[in-house]
């Protein structure tokens, strides 16, 4: 899924305060390495996700003619090849 740079950081903002307010969890310092760190993390699972679009397409690209033959649901197919695709590269879509 594609989000913006600034819901990204709306997030990661948000994060860091529930963050903040867990009894057990104390970060008083170095906020914005905390707040860079969430934001690096939604920026590779995005990345990822994208990798996993991009095979997507290569094998419906491969398959097209196939895929045609059968009349197939091309958007359905492409779902169905990125849960798999995400499932055996351990991703949670």
């Amino acid at each position: 899924m594609r989000i913006s740079k600034h819901k990204i950081e709306y997030l990661s903002d948000k994060i860091l305060k529930m963050l903040q307010e867990h009894p057990r969890i104390h970060v008083d310092s170095n906020t914005d390495l905390v707040t860079r760190a969430i934001d690096d993390a939604f920026f590779e699972n995005m990345k990822q996700e994208e990798e996993i679009d991009e095979q997507v397409e290569a094998l419906v690209n491969q398959n097209r003619n196939e895929i045609r033959a059968m009349e197939m649901d091309l958007g359905a197919l492409r779902n169905k090849i990125k849960r798999e695709l995400a499932k055996k590269m351990g991703f949670i879509l």
